[in-house]
């Protein structure tokens, strides 16, 4: 009877050793190896270089994409669409390149758009009204503040159609500080000719 009894309490000690060792093996888990809700999840960038410069060589006008940005401001979309067969004389482009201003702690979400359709403001912007005008190096850009708090700053040079906003959808749009730094970036894109011409 003894002898039962001290297996018993045998195969109990063994088996509180064996999930001591497993809970063991889970904190350690947990402490080092689990990823922290927390951590922003990396941004997934495209590159736009290239293909800006292959788009200007097929554009009826000069596209404009920024240069020298600092390092948070990430090109994470990027929609080309070149002259179209549509009813407004085949000759219409537009360009869309997508950012995440990504501060560390805080992201935020910008636009660049363009178009050279004759009624580009009202496409990309809807019935969005100017509501002033601001001096961006010298430039005019119209204000268009949306009712939802949203933001849009356009101007209109030679046919061409250029308009930088906040995304607008839901939260997270870039400041006006950061559409302005966005408007003061944009440069002539040069054409690229195809390699053996």
């Amino acid at each position: 009877m003894a002898q039962r009894q001290r297996r018993g309490q045998e195969t109990i000690r063994d088996m509180v050793l064996s999930l001591a060792a497993v809970m063991a093996g889970v904190l350690v888990f947990v402490i080092f190896v689990m990823p922290r809700g927390g951590d922003e999840s990396a941004v997934k960038t495209v590159e736009t270089a290239e293909p800006m410069a292959a788009f200007a060589r097929q554009t009826p006008y000069t596209p404009l994409a920024p240069t020298g940005l600092p390092g948070y401001w990430k090109a994470t979309s990027l929609r080309l669409t070149g002259p179209t067969g549509s009813s407004d004389g085949g000759n219409v482009a537009e360009a869309t390149i997508g950012y995440v201003v990504d501060r560390s702690g805080h992201r935020t979400y910008a636009r660049l758009r363009e178009s050279n359709a004759p009624n580009a403001v009202q496409k990309l912007l809807g019935n969005r009204p100017a509501r002033g005008t601001m001096d961006v190096d010298g430039v005019p850009w119209e204000q268009r503040p949306g009712d939802d708090g949203h933001l849009a700053l356009s101007r209109i040079d030679g046919g061409l159609t250029v308009v930088v906003d906040d995304g607008g959808d839901g939260k997270g749009g870039a400041s006006q500080a950061d559409l302005v730094a966005l408007a003061e970036s944009l440069q002539p894109v040069q054409a690229v000719q195809p390699s053996g011409t």
